[in-house]
C-alpha cells in the first residue's frame, strides 16, 4: 500500500488556517479545533428560490427528534416525484405542485430510494421488505420480507433485483416474481456499530458493498459467492482501542471513478481499492466519521461528522479544499453544472460551488437527512420534519456564480 501525503500546502494558506509553505503535512480541524477549517460563507438568497412543499406526515405524528433519509426519485417524463414518508408511505406527487397522486401504505418507516424501471418502483422499507409496485397507479406488484430494514436504493437489472438491508445482507430477487435466487450473509460484529449501511454498486459484472463488521466485498451477481473480501478493520494499529476505532462500519456505498473503487471506514478511512482483487492503492487514514462519498467525474467529494466538506483528487488522495459546515450529519451530491448539494441533519441544506466549496445558498433550515436530487432546474429533498420541499433555479448553473 502506498504511502499517501493527503494535504498540499496552499498558495496564501487560503485553504487551512495555520499553514505555512513548504510544510509536509497539515492536520485538518475538528470540531474541537474548529479554527483550522475555513468555515462555510454566508448564503445569498439569489440562486434557487422556494417552489413548493407537502408534508408526509401529520405533525402530531412525528416523533422527538425525526430522522427522514428519504431520498426523492424525479420521473421527468412523466412530471412525477416518488418520495417515502414518515407516515410509512411512499408517495407519488405531481414535480411541479406537489399535488398528491397517490399514497402507498406500508408497515414501516419508508426511507429507502426508489428505483423506476419499465412502469415498476422498487423500494425498501424499515418494516424490512423490498416493495416492487406499479408506478402509474401504486398497486402492489409483489413483496419480498428480508431479515432488516431496507434503506438504499435496490440494484435492478433486467431480470433481477439486488438489495442490501441492516443486517449485513445482500439478497438477489427473480424481478418478475419477487423470489429469491440467493442470500449473501455477514454476521454483524459485537460492540457498538454505527446507525445505517452501506448501498450495493453494481459495476464490471460484479456486485459491491461494505458492511458493519469492516469488510468491503466483491460478489458474483449470479451466485452470490465471494469473489474477493478486503477487511479494513485489519488495519487498525495495535493498541487502538479509543471510541473511535471500535466502530469499525463500512457504511458508505462504494463508488468507481478512472478504474479505482473507493469506500471509507468509520474508523479507518477513505480507501482506493482495485476493483480487480480488492488490493489498496491508496487510503487517507485520517478521513474518518464518513458520511458519505460522491464525485462528479474528475473529483470525489466527502463528508465527514468531524471534518465537514472535503474535495479530494483521486488518484493520489490531494485534498484540494476543506469546509467545516459546523453542521452534524452531512451528505454530499454533485449534481452538475459545478454543484454541490450539501444536506445536514441538524442545520440546512446548502447549494455549495464545486470548484472550492463555497456555499452559495441556504434553504430549509431545521434538518435533511437524507440526500437532496436535481432535475432540470428544480431541487427535491425530503426534511427531517416529514416534508418534502423543492426549489427552482434562477440560473443555469452555479459554477460561475460569484
Amino acid at each position: 500500500m502506498r504511502s499517501v501525503n493527503p494535504f498540499r500546502c496552499l498558495a496564501a494558506a487560503s485553504l487551512l488556517a495555520g499553514a505555512q509553505p513548504g510544510c509536509a503535512r497539515l492536520q485538518l480541524g475538528t470540531r474541537a479545533h474548529s479554527e483550522m477549517n475555513e468555515n462555510a460563507a454566508a448564503w445569498s438568497p439569489d440562486l434557487v428560490e422556494y417552489r413548493w412543499s407537502a408534508p408526509l406526515v401529520g405533525q402530531m405524528e412525528l416523533e422527538t427528534n425525526p430522522r427522514n433519509r428519504a431520498v426523492p426519485l424525479v420521473d421527468r417524463a412523466h412530471g412525477v416525484v416518488y418520495v417515502g414518508g414518515l407516515d410509512r408511505g411512499l408517495h407519488a406527487l405531481r414535480a411541479d405542485d406537489g399535488v398528491s397522486i397517490w399514497r402507498f401504505q406500508t408497515l414501516g418507516v419508508v426511507e429507502g430510494t426508489p428505483v423506476l424501471r419499465d412502469g415498476t418502483l422498487y423500494f425498501g422499507s424499515d418494516d424490512g421488505a423490498l416493495y416492487a409496485i406499479d408506478a402509474a397507479t401504486g398497486a402492489q406488484r409483489w413483496r419480498f420480507a428480508t431479515t432488516a430494514e431496507v434503506v438504499r436504493a435496490p440494484v435492478v437489472t433486467a431480470d433481477t433485483v439486488y438489495v442490501v438491508n441492516g443486517d449485513d445482507s445482500v439478497f438477489a430477487l427473480d424481478r418478475a416474481r419477487g423470489t429469491q435466487r440467493w442470500r449473501y450473509h455477514r454476521e454483524p460484529p459485537g460492540g457498538i456499530t454505527a446507525s445505517g449501511h452501506a448501498g450495493l454498486l453494481f459495476a464490471r459484472n460484479r456486485l459491491y458493498s461494505g458492511f458493519s463488521d469492516g469488510v468491503v466485498v466483491a460478489l458474483d451477481p449470479a451466485d452470490g459467492s465471494a469473489l474477493w473480501e478486503r477487511d479494513t478493520s485489519s488495519d487498525a494499529e495495535e493498541g487502538e482501542v479509543n471510541e473511535a476505532h471500535r466502530v469499525i462500519d463500512v457504511d458508505t456505498t462504494p463508488l468507481l471513478l478512472d478504474g479505482t473503487l473507493f469506500i471509507a471506514s468509520q474508523s479507518q478511512g477513505l480507501y482506493a481499492l482495485d476493483p480487480e482483487g480488492g488490493g489498496v492503492r491508496w487510503r487517507l487514514d485520517w478521513l474518518t466519521s464518513a458520511t458519505s462519498i460522491d464525485t462528479d467525474g474528475r473529483h470525489l467529494f466527502a463528508t465527514s461528522s468531524t471534518l465537514g466538506l472535503l474535495e479530494i483528487d483521486p488518484s493520489d488522495g490531494t485534498v484540494g479544499w476543506a469546509r467545516d459546515f459546523n453542521a452534524g450529519g452531512l451528505q454530499v451530491a454533485s449534481v452538475g453544472d459545478g454543484m454541490l448539494l450539501v444536506s445536514s441533519a441538524s442545520q440546512a441544506l446548502w447549494v455549495v460551488r464545486a470548484r472550492d466549496g463555497e456555499a452559495l445558498q441556504g434553504v430549509a433550515r431545521g434538518g435533511v437527512s437524507g440526500l437532496a436530487v436535481r432535475s432540470g432546474a428544480w431541487i427535491y429533498f425530503a426534511t427531517s420534519m416529514g416534508v418534502i420541499e423543492a426549489y427552482a433555479l434562477r440560473r443555469d448553473d452555479a459554477a460561475g456564480h460569484e
